[in-house]
């Protein structure tokens, strides 16, 4: 090797070693921005879940005899639209599945025109499908955004926010959707009130899986989240014993539809507002390690 080159390797391998630095970093602010944009997309997507559920609880106690509902439904239904329009703008990122989403979209459509005409438990089944699939959306964007598996926050925090959260949600809003029909009914059958005491079981189990997960989280960015979950463990309880003493442990519910709707959105927006908060945590996790990463 002559002078020259020996004068040119090192530059040469300083050149690379820069390349690479800059190549990896660039590469980490594109991973940090990508998953706070899963964060911000599921945020829209929750919003969607909120109406279905609401949508699903208010028509099966409309079908099942309580017409109080009949002007909450179509105000629903125009949230509803609202939420999909803002999520189609997004359709385009790669973060929702499109198969998937196009058939939310395609099964929305259907219902919205048919709900009102199917018999309480069809309606209620429809629903129910439909709301499974927006769930699994939220897994999708949750695992293209590389929130799930990667993201260097507390474990604690992403499987709450991804996988157990959810499950009480909708948990709640089946029984919330199921115990309105009986209560405008004022009757409680035998086929009711056992899927309502299995709702009542699985409900407790995942609430109980999130206390004992937290009990073994050591992380500060959970602070919030943990404080949240507190009031939402309280909420649900008082819920699921309502749920009790009123529906299934009676044959004949006096409770009002209403008032029972109401209860169980209550415990709900408890269980939504812990999922806002574990979401506040992730991005603010992930802001800083952006922040950090634009001044390495």
């Amino acid at each position: 090797m002559n002078s020259f080159e020996w004068m040119f390797f090192p530059l040469l391998v300083v050149a690379i070693a820069a390349i690479v630095f800059f190549s990896a970093r660039r590469s980490r602010r594109e991973s940090l921005a990508l998953r706070l944009e899963g964060i911000r997309v599921n945020r829209l997507v929750e919003r969607l879940l909120i109406d279905l559920q609401q949508h699903r609880g208010m028509v099966n106690a409309f079908l099942s005899g309580d017409n109080s509902f009949g002007s909450k439904i179509e105000q629903k239904q125009a949230a509803i639209g609202q939420d999909i329009a803002a999520l189609d703008a997004l359709h385009g990122q790669g973060l929702m599945t499109k198969h998937r989403w196009e058939g939310i979209c395609s099964a929305w459509q259907a219902l919205r025109a048919e709900a009102m005409a199917l018999p309480a438990e069809e309606s209620f089944r429809r629903h129910s499908e439909l709301i499974r699939a927006v769930l699994y959306s939220m897994g999708d964007i949750a695992e293209r955004s590389q929130i799930i598996g990667v993201c260097a926050a507390d474990f604690t925090l992403v499987d709450a926010l991804w996988s157990k959260l959810p499950a009480v949600a909708e948990g709640l809003g089946q029984a919330r959707g199921m115990g309105s029909s009986v209560a405008a009914k004022g009757y409680c059958s035998s086929v009711a009130r056992v899927k309502l005491r299995f709702l009542e079981e699985h409900i407790g189990e995942t609430v109980g899986c999130v206390d004992n997960d937290l009990a073994h989280a050591d992380t500060a960015e959970a602070v919030a989240f943990k404080r949240a979950w507190g009031a939402t463990h309280v909420a649900v309880r008082e819920f699921l014993a309502l749920l009790d003493e009123k529906l299934i442990n009676v044959e004949r519910p006096t409770i009002d539809a209403g008032h029972y709707f109401s209860a169980g959105t209550k415990a709900m927006d408890a269980v939504f507002h812990a999922f806002d908060q574990a979401c506040d945590a992730l991005e603010s996790t992930l802001a800083g390690r952006g922040a950090d990463a634009r001044t390495a």
